[in-house]
């Protein structure tokens, strides 16, 4: 609220213009859309446009499963980007304060990961997103609400233990503060340092692997060792999670850039003595032979075709599942654990349906097109990364015709809703 008031007093003389998105997780009931009603009437009362959403956490948290905080901040981040695409809003402000900053530095530490803090501006989906108030501690907001009189709301979560960001806020920040009363103003300008270090480390490791990495035939990246034995330490670290960039498109970052996948890679690389293999998550193997280290997928595309049967579960590999059914016949459990839900209808002589690895001039049919488009084409407009292709699953009809990529792309007869049309369902899962 004071950010906002303090946008709303100054858009003139910043010549901006402000609008206010707001996003209620509906994890308070009553509470927490009355607070969406209070930003509403502020807004209303300065002449500002209000984009109120809201994202059902209880119901994917009930459907899905998964952590409370991260489904909170993807399902609102989603929606400030639906905003900022549709209005063609330039930047994203955000109310995060010197407190914020150091708290999150802290946690990085605890959770061993360069504790480099939040960036006072970085790129968001169309725009920029910054924030105004990094350099502030919460206790000059607190005054500035009271001397201009800005009404402003708390939310009860903030008093629970059950979150680290709140540990910290209750018992290890208070006690540096008491130790130090500078060390909210001091935390701002490290972290600054810290990030501007770290993007010319950055800089400088991207271009030792640009310039030394090499391809196998099949698209996988390799690098001779001594090449790599060569560069220094603190560019070796940051080159091992570029190089996994070539297989995982840091489609799953934060979930393998640990520091102990990259410690343990580097002291296979520490010496070139035997061959070492080492199984990488989802399907990807490290190995280094004689001289070369490669990064590759553990298994060769197969020539295979698997049967999906109808109202029958099909395990395409060991992280994920097909099942397709009539509407009304449905197994309802499997909807619990689906990560894709579509509907479509096809006629009787396209079944059975099978899924095989995609093949060289495979086409799909997309919905608003008159042409079927390749595969080849799809997986590049999609940022598919090159060795994902070969391992998705291709759906295909009894003709051999293309109808769906799950995870990536369905074909005309299928809908994210159903239809009066829609006959089946077809359902994607992870093991």
């Amino acid at each position: 609220m004071a950010l906002l008031h303090f946008l709303a007093s100054n858009r003139k003389g910043l010549q901006v213009e402000v609008g206010v998105v707001h996003v209620d997780h509906m994890l308070r009931g009553e509470e927490s859309a009355k607070e969406g009603k209070f930003v509403e009437a502020f807004c209303k009362g300065v002449g500002i446009p209000f984009y109120g959403g809201s994202v059902p956490v209880p119901a994917i948290l009930k459907q899905t499963g998964g952590n409370i905080q991260t489904v909170c901040r993807e399902g609102r981040y989603a929606f400030f980007d639906e905003v900022m695409r549709k209005y063609r809003y330039e930047f994203l402000a955000t109310g995060h304060h010197a407190e914020d900053q150091l708290e999150t530095v802290l946690m990085q530490v605890t959770k061993g990961s360069n504790p480099l803090g939040m960036p006072i501006k970085r790129r968001f989906t169309i725009g920029t997103l910054i924030r105004p108030f990094l350099c502030v501690d919460k206790a000059e907001i607190y005054q500035y609400a009271k001397e201009l009189e800005v009404s402003f709301r708390e939310d009860p979560s903030n008093q629970s233990d059950d979150y680290m960001r709140n540990r910290f806020r209750h018992y290890i920040v208070p006690y540096m503060v008491r130790e130090n009363e500078s060390v909210l103003k001091n935390i701002v300008p490290l972290t600054d340092e810290l990030q501007e270090d770290e993007a010319l480390l950055q800089q400088l490791a991207r271009e030792q692997v640009e310039l030394h990495v090499e391809f196998t035939q099949d698209g996988f990246p390799s690098m001779n060792v001594k090449t790599f034995q060569g560069m220094p330490t603190a560019l070796q670290r940051r080159a091992i999670p570029l190089l996994l960039d070539y297989l995982y498109h840091k489609e799953y970052n934060a979930l393998f850039y640990k520091s102990d996948l990259i410690r343990q890679l580097l002291e296979h690389l520490d010496s070139q003595e035997g061959n070492v293999s080492l199984d990488l998550p989802y399907g990807f193997l490290f190995i280094r032979e004689y001289d070369k280290f490669t990064l590759r997928s553990k298994h060769a595309v197969q020539e295979r075709q698997l049967p999906l049967l109808k109202g029958e579960k099909v395990y395409w590999d060991d992280y994920l599942w097909l099942y397709w059914e009539k509407i009304t016949d449905v197994n309802s459990d499997l909807l619990l654990s689906a990560k894709e839900v579509t509907f479509f209808d096809l006629p009787e002589e396209s079944f059975p349906l099978s899924a095989r690895p995609r093949k060289e001039g495979d086409r799909i049919l997309l919905q608003g097109m008159t042409q079927a488009k390749r595969l080849s084409r799809l997986f590049i407009d999609e940022k598919v990364s090159r060795t994902s292709r070969d391992q998705l699953p291709v759906v295909v009809t009894k003709q051999e015709e293309v109808c769906a990529v799950p995870s990536v792309r369905y074909g005309k007869k299928f809908t994210k809703q159903q239809t009066a049309d829609s006959k089946y369902i077809f359902v994607v899962g992870n093991n």
